[in-house]
């Protein structure tokens, strides 16, 4: 009996179903629960400032340098202030000369020997002597500029004997006690995660393991992502850490909240 040619087809079809299904890949398992998010960090001082001249001078002392510390209280930066001095002890001995005269007039009004106007004009001339003299003080202050905390120079951006105007910004400074970690979980997490929670950052750098804790969480939650910022704090011995390290966070979640 003759087949048809649909028929001959599918016999054929049939033979190779073998051959055909030793060539297919494995089955394979399905793919597992997704697992926890990386949670990169990176270090950042948690205290920071540059420090900016407040006098236009020239720099006559400057001898820290980039990577160098110092401690709290320690003299930076010092300009040639002879003639902010000077005019400190101008407007000094005005002022002693202004009270001595306003003492003179005072006893001439005990004596009834001078106006009231007379008397007024020293008492001014003596307010206006201590308010120049407090300003030349203020200036004279300013020709040393010291450590407000201890820490170490990220940037020194003048060099000794430069001449700068008010406001040029001298160094940058921060503090290698203590250092910021800013990471990213998801929104979920607030639920556990609470300022003062403690948990571990593992640094690339070192390789070495820190712990840290939970300083604030973000004010703004991620709609696409639903994720937060959470910033940690890492307490360190002085000059172990950089800014700029960077790592990974491991949080582990309590076992109430079912990890």
């Amino acid at each position: 009996m003759r087949r048809s040619v649909a028929e001959a087809c599918l016999l054929a079809l049939l033979a190779s179903a073998p051959a055909m299904a030793d060539e297919l890949p494995p089955l394979t398992a399905p793919p597992a629960a997704l697992a926890e998010p990386d949670l990169r960090v990176q270090l950042n001082a948690s205290r920071r400032t540059v420090v900016s001249s407040e006098l236009a001078g020239k720099i006559v002392e400057l001898k820290v340098k980039e990577g160098d510390s110092f401690q709290k209280g320690q003299r930076l930066v010092g300009f040639d202030c002879a003639i902010h001095r000077a005019r400190l002890g101008h407007s000094a001995a005005a002022q002693e000369a202004a009270n001595k005269k306003l003492g003179v007039a005072r006893k001439l009004d005990h004596l009834q020997s001078i106006s009231v106007s007379d008397l007024s004009q020293a008492q001014a001339e003596l307010n206006m002597a201590r308010a120049q003299n407090g300003v030349n003080q203020v200036m004279v202050q300013h020709c040393n500029i010291d450590a407000p905390f201890s820490g170490r120079v990220a940037e020194r951006k003048v060099q000794p004997g430069e001449y700068v105007a008010e406001g040029k910004e001298l160094l940058a400074l921060y503090d290698d006690s203590a250092f910021e970690v800013e990471l990213i979980v998801p929104s979920n997490w607030m639920v556990w995660l609470k300022p003062g929670y403690a948990f571990t950052v593992h640094l690339d750098e070192t390789g070495a393991d820190y712990p840290a804790k939970v300083e604030r969480l973000g004010s703004v939650i991620d709609p696409l992502s639903q994720s937060i910022k959470v910033f940690g704090r890492i307490d360190a011995q002085a000059g172990q850490l950089l800014p700029g390290m960077s790592g990974n966070a491991r949080i582990a979640p309590p076992a109430s909240a079912g990890a």
